[in-house]
């Protein structure tokens, strides 16, 4: 697989599969989960408060651009790692009472606390450097489970800024697997929806 991506100049981690389900569970999989609660919660609530619709913007825009991902594939990638993402709900739930906790006792220190350390984790995350993943754009391609399907993406692909590959397995037949590729740039990205949907009949999403 190496030599096949090295003339795609794609970054190369060798990661366990179990490490690499935990990883992925907190830092791409358990977003999207929020990302879609918040928008039904909205919706919900601007039955009642119809202004929510008009004033949606800045913050809220960029926590739940990605829930106009793809429900199937979502589907299939929550049902591929159900555990990990159970244990990120679990946890987050647990935090969530914490600082509610802090709200309706009136503590000032742990509020202000709460949100110091966020902004300084976020600070040190690789999101801010030259590299990081985060930085990255994802396209995802429903490809049947068939022999070189993988390998005829990657030739389609090759002189693209193409920086990471991952698969998503899932067992139900009624599933196709889930490949997801990473790029440096918006302009890659686009070509390689472009070249994907013009040779295959793959469905394509851009996340």
């Amino acid at each position: 697989m190496e030599d096949l991506l090295s003339g795609l100049h794609a970054r190369f981690i060798q990661i366990d599969a179990k490490e690499h389900d935990r990883v992925t569970s907190q830092i791409s999989h358990f977003p999207h989960v929020l990302a879609t609660s918040l928008m039904k919660q909205a919706a919900s609530y601007a039955q009642i408060h119809e202004l929510t619709r008009n004033f949606a913007a800045g913050g809220f825009r960029d926590m739940t651009r990605i829930a106009e991902s793809e429900p199937g594939m979502w589907t299939a990638i929550l049902l591929s790692n159900p555990d990990s993402i159970l244990e990120r709900i679990t946890d987050f739930k647990e935090r969530l009472d914490a600082i509610a906790s802090a709200i309706d006792s009136k503590d000032e220190e742990a509020i202000w606390e709460f949100f110091d350390q966020g902004r300084t984790y976020r600070q040190e995350m690789e999101i801010h450097k030259r590299g990081g993943v985060d930085s990255f754009y994802d396209i995802f391609v429903d490809v049947p489970d068939e022999e070189d399907v993988i390998l005829h993406i990657l030739e389609l692909l090759r002189g693209t800024s193409l920086v990471n590959v991952h698969i998503n397995e899932e067992n139900r037949e009624d599933i196709h697997g889930i490949l997801q590729i990473s790029f440096k740039n918006a302009q890659d990205l686009e070509k390689a929806k472009k070249v994907i949907t013009e040779n295959t009949d793959y469905k394509v999403v851009v996340k």
